[in-house]
């Protein structure tokens, strides 16, 4: 078994002649699985034309797919079709069964047998399934599915060398349940085993491509067979699932575990509603105040401000020669704003590098202990108002720390429109720690009716940019389906592993472009770009109400939002304009950071449109109070 260099490698640099899918339904233990099997997470990257994660990795002489947690191989949502592709291309699959869930997983497993695709079961989580008094008599199962089936403790490393040695032995039966359907099929269809399994279920896009007769079917009819087959098929197949697991499994045991009681606390809206304000609460705490305040603060100001920029100054003074053709380079690496070697290295070591790895620990955390799904579940019907289901909660509360680690968290939530909207959202009025911060301090000689007025107005703006969004995106925003998975104990060992892995692949990701962004900005400072923003800007300015000194607080808002709350602090206003100045600054574009992440999570064109609807909303809805409380700027 080999594995790239620790650093990560693109798939083309994996010398395998073959490809071996890992397949399951969420929340059975992929991704452990993957870790054992590849040692370590390689390349990590969107799928093409998607924003849904694969990873990749070499094992032995195979390149190692981990697909998305699928219930089936279709094209149901954007999951599914990644995973359809994978599995389509891959010259075998390892199934990874969860042993507690026999009836509901086995359905996935006999589609693959279906089609044909070469596979050995991953019957994993057996000790839990033993704690839950079943009994499954792995023999039995191997022989009623035909194929190789491997007892496995993922967490533990149990039975991994046995599925090591048996993944060669991968196989389907000969024949299929579905065969008989195939007459329904054109008979001069050009098609494999899998693709015709595909087909008679009423797999819509590859109707569309399948070549028939030698024409291919682009732009012509979009099924191939009769309305109403798949749930024939379906139907069949559940019933081969249930005569599997009759004829396999046994339950000893039916009271109801703690873990499950918990689990019931968590999703009744009365009991649950208080554990998970508790729960989003020790993570605001956790990630918006220890991490994002405290921690972030310290390592900005006390070690890399005090210690390590006076050094890199010194050092490059001393290396560059006195000379006017240097000014301009030193100014791209040691500027005030975004210095390549300066300011830049700030962000990325002393906030960006506590952020992600904090962000990726709490995430980790929820996730293995089975409290994020649960979360989803109780916050589903409020978020659903906005276009949105459960899964974007954990967004909306991590913004609140911090919106460009929010911003990466928004891949949970479902379709490409639900991650459009809960990303508009942030960037547009979700203020961050460090700027909640400053407002705070500004706010609280206003009063509390100020404070109230200005969560008010957020709240506001909040419900209507998401109705908004929710009527005019295409599509329909997916309902939130969630298999709950069992709660337990986190494995410390698991939690680092992936809190590990994931930030490292983030970085080395995210440093390039936010690199590439500050050099661009300081070139623009240089050359009087920013000091021209500042002034196009003094007719925005006279319409909230402000004098003309506020350019320069949005354009260090530009920069980082902090900064443009902290600059009202040296500026005279009175108790209204104060107000207007913080909702301004609060509903203005995202910082550069947060900006970088969105154009990489979105693409160009939301990117921009984010940017030109949070001016629009920030003068707009600024203009607005401006004129009710009658100030006016100088």
């Amino acid at each position: 078994m080999e594995g790239c260099h620790d650093a990560g490698c693109d798939a083309s640099e994996i010398d395998a002649d073959s490809t071996l899918a890992l397949v399951g339904c969420p929340n059975v233990g992929k991704s452990v699985v993957f870790g054992e099997l590849a040692e370590q997470y390689v390349d990590v990257s969107n799928y093409p034309g998607t924003t849904v994660d694969t990873t990749l990795a070499e094992f032995g002489e195979y390149k190692l797919t981990d697909t998305p947690g699928v219930y089936g191989i279709s094209a149901f949502n954007e999951e599914e079709r990644v995973t359809r592709e994978i599995v389509l291309e891959a010259d075998a699959v390892v199934n990874v069964v969860d042993a507690t869930h026999l009836d509901r997983d086995l359905f996935l497993t006999l589609q693959l047998l279906d089609m044909g695709v070469p596979t050995v079961v991953a019957l994993n989580m057996m000790d839990e399934a033993e704690a839950d008094g079943i009994d499954i008599d792995v023999d039995a199962l191997e022989d009623a599915l035909g194929v190789p089936v491997v007892p496995t403790v993922a967490i533990d490393g149990e039975g991994f060398e046995d599925l090591r040695e048996r993944i060669p032995a991968a196989t389907a039966p000969e024949s299929t349940a579905v065969e008989d359907y195939y007459d329904e099929l054109p008979d001069e269809l050009d098609a494999t085993r899998a693709e015709k399994t595909l087909l008679v279920e009423g797999d819509e896009p590859l109707a569309r491509a399948v070549d028939v007769g030698g024409v291919m079917a682009d732009g012509g009819s979009p099924a191939l067979v009769e309305p109403g087959l798949r749930e024939e098929i379906y139907g069949e197949r559940r019933s081969r699932v249930q005569s599997v697991v009759d004829s396999v499994q046994e339950i000893t045991r039916t009271d109801d575990s703690i873990a499950e009681r918990v689990s019931d606390l968590m999703i009744n809206p009365l009991t649950g509603t208080p554990i998970a304000l508790a729960t989003l609460g020790l993570i605001y705490y956790f990630i918006g105040d220890l991490v994002a305040q405290r921690l972030v603060d310290k390592l900005e100001v006390a070690v890399l401000g005090a210690h390590y920029i006076p050094a890199v100054e010194s050092f490059v003074a001393g290396v560059l020669p006195d000379a006017t053709w240097v000014e301009p380079i030193e100014f791209l690496l040691l500027n005030d704003n975004l210095g390549l070697l300066t300011v830049t290295v700030q962000y990325l070591v002393g906030a960006l590098l506590p952020l992600v790895v904090a962000f990726y620990l709490a995430i980790s955390l929820l996730e293995d202990s089975g409290v994020l799904p649960r979360l989803a579940v109780l916050t589903d019907r409020g978020l659903n108002r906005v276009g949105l289901n459960g899964r974007a909660i954990v967004p909306m509360i991590v913004g609140v720390g911090c919106v460009t680690m929010a911003i990466i968290t928004t891949r949970m939530v479902g379709s490409k429109r639900e991650r459009t909207i809960s990303t508009a959202l942030l960037g547009l009025a979700v203020p961050c720690s460090a700027q909640l911060g400053v407002i705070m301090g500004l706010i609280a000689s206003l009063g509390m009716i100020w404070w109230f007025g200005y969560l008010g107005v957020l709240l506001v703006v909040l419900g209507v940019a998401g109705v908004f969004l929710d009527r005019t995106l295409p599509g329909q925003s997916e309902p939130l389906v969630a298999e709950l998975p069992r709660m337990r104990a986190p494995r410390p060992g698991n939690i680092l592993r992936k809190t590990y892995n994931r930030a490292k692949m983030f970085l080395r990701e995210a440093i390039p472009l936010f690199a590439g962004t500050a050099l661009a900005i300081s070139a623009l400072d240089y050359v009087g770009g920013l000091d021209a923003i500042k002034a196009g800007l003094r007719p925005l300015t006279s319409l909230v109400g402000m004098p003309a000194d506020f350019g320069q607080v949005l354009v260090l808002g530009l920069i980082r939002r902090d900064f443009a709350a902290a600059g009202m602090t040296d500026m005279a206003l009175s108790s209204a304009q104060v107000f207007v100045g913080l909702v301004v600054v609060t509903l203005f574009v995202p910082c550069i950071l947060s900006m970088v992440m969105i154009l990489k999570e979105r693409d160009a064109k939301s990117a921009l449109l984010m940017w030109v609807g949070s001016w629009v909303v920030a003068f707009g809805v600024g203009g607005i109070l401006a004129a009710t409380f009658g100030v006016v700027g100088l």
